[in-house]
């Protein structure tokens, strides 16, 4: 079997955010008021109860979320969907919905996971709106409202009106509160009366907003959720029906808007106020084995580009973070902003601060460009041999450009290794057989020393697995052969082993199987995840014509194909609630004795937006890389699936960094 994933480096992502403005959103009550006159009559107004038609709210992350999707389900399964403003405010009718409601926000960048809140009511005083934020708190309120943590299960059919009630809502509210009581009280707010779906808030980094920035909302190894603080981000509470929440988490060292400051000093460097760059930028900047903050994060710095807030993901005291060069108390951090072309992305760096108590920018101090993070993908095989190993894997994207892709990486750079948590023995990277990557790839076989001689694999994938189960139950056990093992671990490992933030050994060597300067300490930003949760991800469905067409040796686009049009639909159970895809990528590989043998790949690069009818079409090209630049030096195809080839179809996208693969494949 072939089993090819590829992925680009990580550098710098997307997220919408918004500079943040006032909005006050509450229900309004009506008050009785009164007047005199000399013959001392006085009129009375009063207030009833009526259903509401609208439901408004916040988005917001910390910042707030400019742009999102909102998708409001009723209990009947119907949906009404709208788009939130640049403050983060949203509003839309909910004239003939039946409650109570599933809200899902959706950033359209992919840089931050779904939100979600609820409604379990909609009477309010007079028919004023239903007030619904959404936010890392409301997703938190209504993951203990399932099982195992998961707010999709409630779309499910009759799950809304079993599980949303105004009891279990308020029930899930005060469990919340209790686990946040300190942070709660040190940002002037009461555990009792706090309410993080229907209380005003600004978007403003206090209040309930320097809450939402103490804290981080992270997938659980297996698809649930999980709430930690970003000073203590190794200590985390599981988010089910089943939890009791007793454990406090921590207050933050640092108040919300600890890097105020830095953020303007940066935004004055980066528009051209050059003694601004000294105070924002450490004399020993380093990250990736970029000298220059902005070479690194060029588009950060590029003209037109906006600086609109920064969120937390860990704080470090002094010493800990794992590359010695850092040796004061320091923060892992994401900056958000706005590109010249109103595209929201954040930059990923780490600040660090100083003596005099202030913060600037210092970078991760990593020698080389090396990029870790946790991946979940779904592979689906089409032909009948592979079709009952249909499985779901996770496990780490390794992501180590070439220096012939622009990276500083050596130019002497012919293998590297990678040890850490959750991998079983050294892991091993070469050059790839392949046209359209120009990352190294994991090997094949298990190696117990640096290759010689300038080898290169056919693995074809950055995706190390260390967890996979069947699609379904009836799906025949994989267990992954001798020649695979480079790239799986022999058996499933615990995913609950291996803590948050945890940080992976590589080093690099040249042909000789000398090493190449020293160990580099790579950290995962991202949660550790399982194969098993895949069940909670609602993954596209392939268009049947690619599949029949593209993906079978009988199909009419069997043979060589210069590019193919790829379509898919979000709808899953006639809700339009999977994720928006960011890439889509081809594999093929010649067949038994076709020259010339290497595999050729092709990219379309999004993102995609949102369409209301869930359906999407985009073409793809043979040769184009991650980078959407052509890699073939003549005209290239993808192969023809003929005896001994295989192809391969795949949809990418991101979530808060962790990357999610959908893939069906043919081999023949």
């Amino acid at each position: 079997m072939n089993h090819k994933n590829m992925t680009y480096p990580l550098r710098v992502k997307r997220l919408t955010a918004a500079v943040a403005t006032v909005v006050a959103l509450s229900c309004v009550a009506a008050c009785g008021g009164g007047s005199s006159s000399s013959s001392s009559s006085t009129t009375t107004s009063t207030s009833t109860s009526a259903s509401a038609t609208t439901l408004s709210g916040t988005v917001a992350v910390g910042s707030a979320l400019a742009g999102a999707t909102i998708v409001v389900i009723d209990a009947n399964g119907n949906e009404v969907t709208g788009t939130s403003g640049a403050d983060g405010s949203y509003s839309i009718s909910i004239a003939g919905l039946t409650p109570p409601f599933l809200i899902i926000a959706t950033d359209p960048s992919g840089n931050n996971a779904p939100l979600y809140s609820v409604t379990a009511s909609i009477t309010t005083t007079n028919g004023a709106p239903v007030v619904a934020n959404v936010t890392p708190l409301t997703s938190a309120v209504v993951a203990q409202l399932t099982n195992d943590g998961n707010p999709l299960d409630l779309t499910t059919s009759g799950a809304l009106t079993s599980t949303v009630t105004p009891g279990a809502v308020d029930a899930s509210v005060a469990k919340l509160n209790t686990s946040l009581d300190n942070i709660l009280t040190a940002n002037g707010l009461n555990g009792s009366t706090f309410n993080p779906i229907t209380g005003s808030f600004t978007p403003n980094q206090t209040g309930a907003d320097a809450v939402i920035d103490a804290v981080i909302v992270t997938p659980t190894s297996t698809g649930g959720l999980q709430l930690a603080s970003v000073e203590s981000p190794g200590t985390t509470l599981t988010l089910d029906l089943n939890t009791s929440n007793t454990t406090q988490l921590a207050v933050p060292s640092v108040q919300a808007d600890y890097l105020a400051t830095l953020l303007t000093q940066l935004g004055q460097c980066l528009g051209g106020t050059s003694s601004a760059c000294s105070s924002a930028i450490d004399a020993n900047y380093l990250e990736n084995g970029y000298a220059s903050f902005q070479s690194f994060h060029s588009d950060l710095a590029a003209a037109g580009s906006t600086i609109t807030g920064s969120k937390t993901l860990a704080m470090y005291p002094a010493g800990q973070f794992p590359n010695s060069s850092v040796t004061l108390p320091s923060a892992l951090v994401q900056i958000f902003y706005t590109d010249g072309a109103g595209q929201a992305n954040y930059a990923l760096t780490v600040v660090q601060q100083l003596a005099s108590g202030s913060w600037d920018i210092i970078g991760n101090q990593q020698q080389y460009d090396i990029n870790i993070a946790s991946f979940l993908d779904r592979n689906q095989y089409e032909d009948p041999t592979d079709a009952p190993y249909s499985r779901y894997e996770a496990g780490l994207n390794i992501s180590i450009p070439t220096a012939a892709s622009g990276a500083p990486n050596p130019v002497t750079l012919a293998s590297a290794s990678v040890t850490g948590p959750g991998l079983t023995n050294t892991v091993w990277l070469e050059p790839r057989n392949a046209v359209g990557n120009d990352t190294l790839s994991l090997t094949s076989h298990v190696l117990t020393s640096a290759p010689t001689g300038g080898t290169t694999t056919n693995a074809n994938t950055t995706l190390y697995r260390w967890s996979w189960q069947a699609l379904s139950s009836s799906g025949t056990t994989f267990t992954p052969s001798a020649s695979n093992l480079g790239h799986y671990a022999s058996a499933p490992i615990d995913v609950t082993t291996v803590a948050p933030f945890a940080v992976y050994t590589v080093r690099f060597y040249d042909i000789h199987g000398t090493q190449i300067g020293q160990p580099v300490s790579v950290i995962n930003p991202t949660p550790p995840l399982a194969a098993q949760a895949g069940t909670t991800v609602p993954w596209q469905t392939l268009g049947s014509d690619v599949i029949s067409n593209f993906l079978s040796p009988s199909g009419s686009l069997a043979a060589q194909q210069a590019s193919v049009n790829v379509d898919w639909s979000n709808l899953v159970s006639n809700q339009n609630i999977a994720p928006l895809v960011d890439k889509v990528e081809i594999q093929s590989v010649p067949g038994t004795g076709v020259t010339p043998s290497s595999e050729i790949d092709g990219w379309w690069i999004g993102p995609t937006t949102f369409a209301t009818s869930g359906q999407y079409a985009e073409t793809v090209t043979a040769g184009i890389g991650q980078n959407g630049v052509q890699q073939c030096t003549s005209a290239c195809q993808f192969s023809a699936l003929v005896t001994g080839a295989s192809r391969n179809v795949e949809l990418y996208w991101n979530y808060g960094g962790s990357l999610y693969y959908n893939l069906w494949h043919y081999d023949d």
